[in-house]
C-alpha cells in the first residue's frame, strides 16, 4: 500500500489490487486499526477529517535556506579605516 496524494492510493491486498479512493480508504481505516485504544482512534479519525476537510498538511519539510540566514548581517561601523569608498 502506498498514498500517493489526497484521496489516491494504490494497494495491492492479498493479490487483488485496488488504486485511487478506493485503495485510500483501505489504507485510512487500516492504519487507524493498528492504534491500539478505542479512544485514540477517534481523535485520530478526527483530526485526520479536520486536515483533509482543511486542506491542512501533515507533513512539513524543511528544505534549502532558512529565512533567517537570507538575512544580511548588520555592518559594525568604526572609525578606523573607514574611507567612505564602499571598501
Amino acid at each position: 500500500m502506498a498514498v500517493i496524494g489526497r484521496a489516491a492510493a494504490v494497494a495491492n491486498i492479498f493479490g487483488f489490487h485496488l488504486s485511487g479512493l478506493p485503495a485510500w480508504v483501505v489504507w485510512l481505516f487500516i492504519h487507524l486499526m493498528y492504534i491500539v485504544e478505542f479512544q485514540s482512534r477517534v481523535l485520530v479519525f478526527v483530526q485526520w477529517g479536520f486536515e483533509y476537510l482543511t486542506f491542512s498538511r501533515g507533513a512539513r519539510l524543511i528544505t534549502g535556506v532558512a529565512a533567517t540566514d537570507s538575512l544580511d548581517k548588520p555592518q559594525v561601523l568604526s572609525n578606523t579605516n573607514n574611507l567612505g569608498d564602499g571598501r
